[in-house]
């Protein structure tokens, strides 16, 4: 099942080449492809995708407002903060993971 809008390509091309040999129709690939998606997964997966822009948005800041003057400094602080941005955003992805994960475990 689709996580999101990128996955759908993907899934259309195995609609369409796996579809005619399995048997599938269109409706039917839609109809179990829906009975897949839980509440739950299109839930934790907007929570996610806004804390990780709220990470990166406050990386940016950051380290935009820390800058010194000059080019060079105005890439040393880009690059500064695209790898603290990545390292966060997976640390981030960790700690809702394992949230996640053990709040569904009731």
């Amino acid at each position: 099942m689709p996580d999101d809008l990128g996955e759908l390509p993907g899934n259309t091309g195995r609609l369409a080449f796996r579809g005619g040999k399995s048997g599938f129709t269109f409706w039917t690939y839609i109809h179990e492809s829906l009975d897949a998606l839980f509440l739950r997964d299109i839930a934790t997966g907007l929570i996610k995708s806004v804390m990780f822009g709220v990470t990166i948005t406050a990386v940016g800041c950051h380290e935009g407002l820390s800058t010194g003057a000059g080019a060079e400094q105005v890439g040393r602080s880009t690059t500064r903060a695209v790898v603290v941005s990545i390292f966060l955003v997976v640390l981030v992805d960790l700690v809702f993971t394992a949230l996640f994960f053990f709040l569904s475990q009731g």
